[in-house]
C-alpha cells in the first residue's frame, strides 16, 4: 500500500529525530566523560608524535585531524565554562607535546578543532553575558594571540602571515605613529616686527615696503 504524502513526511521526521537523539546521546556522554575522553585523545597524539621522524614530519592539515574529536564531527556542542577551562589545559599540553616536534603555533582555529565548536561559537563565548565564561575565554583568546606574537617574534612563524591572522581572527590592529602637525607662519615674524615698529615710528602703511615673498597684501 502506497504511503500517503503526510505518512512519508511524518516518517522522515521521526527518522530525523532519532539520528538526533542518537547525536545529543553521543554528546552528553562525551561531556559527562571529558577528562577521560581528552586523555585518551591526548595519549593517542603523543603516540603519533612519538613515532614521526622529525625530517619526514607532519603536515598541518595532519596534525588538525589528530587534534580534532571525530566523534562530535557535525554537532556543536555547547559547554559549560568549567568544561572548557578542561579542554584548554588538554589543549595547551596537546600543543606541548606536538612542538616538542614540529612547529604548529596555537590558533582560534585549532583550538575549536581541538573543542569540536566553530569559531562562531567560540566568538559568541568571548561576549557571553557569563561572567566566568567570558573570562576564560579572553584568558584563552590571550594565550593564543600572546604566543603567535612570540612566535613571529623569534622567527618561528613569518612574522607577516601572524599579522595576518591576527587582524583578522582577533582585530589586532597595529599601533599607528602619532600625526605630528606643524603650524608654520607663512609670514616672517621679523617682517611683521618691522611693520609694528615703523607705524609706532609715525610712518604710513602705505611707506613700508614689504619682501613679497615673505608678505603677500591681498588687494
Amino acid at each position: 500500500m502506497l504511503k500517503t504524502k503526510e505518512e512519508h513526511l511524518e516518517e522522515v521526521q521521526k527518522k530525523e529525530q532519532l539520528v538526533q537523539a542518537g547525536k545529543n546521546q553521543i554528546m552528553e556522554e562525551y561531556k559527562n566523560n571529558l577528562p577521560q575522553e581528552l586523555e585518551k585523545r591526548l595519549n593517542v597524539i603523543t603516540t603519533q608524535i612519538s613515532v614521526q621522524e622529525e625530517v619526514q614530519g607532519l603536515s598541518s592539515i595532519e596534525i588538525n585531524e589528530m587534534l580534532r574529536p571525530h566523534n562530535l564531527i557535525g554537532s556543536n556542542p555547547k559547554y559549560s565554562a568549567d568544561q572548557l577551562r578542561i579542554i584548554f589545559d588538554y589543549y595547551r599540553e596537546a600543543l606541548v607535546t606536538i612542538n616538542r616536534k614540529f612547529k604548529y603555533p596555537p590558533s582560534k582555529e585549532n583550538f575549536c578543532a581541538f573543542a569540536g565548536m566553530s569559531t562562531s561559537t567560540y566568538n559568541k563565548y568571548l561576549t557571553s553575558p557569563n561572567e566566568e565564561m567570558q573570562e576564560l575565554m579572553l584568558m584563552i583568546d590571550d594565550y593564543i594571540r600572546e604566543s603567535m606574537l612570540t612566535s613571529a617574534q623569534i622567527g618561528e612563524t613569518k612574522e607577516i602571515n601572524t599579522m595576518f591572522r591576527g587582524k583578522t581572527a582577533h582585530g589586532m590592529v597595529e599601533a599607528q605613529s602619532p600625526i605630528v602637525v606643524e603650524h608654520r607662519s607663512e609670514t616672517d615674524m621679523s617682517q611683521i616686527n618691522k611693520m609694528i615698529e615703523a607705524v609706532k615710528a609715525g610712518k604710513s602703511l602705505k611707506s613700508i615696503e614689504l619682501d613679497k615673498k615673505d608678505y603677500k597684501v591681498e588687494d
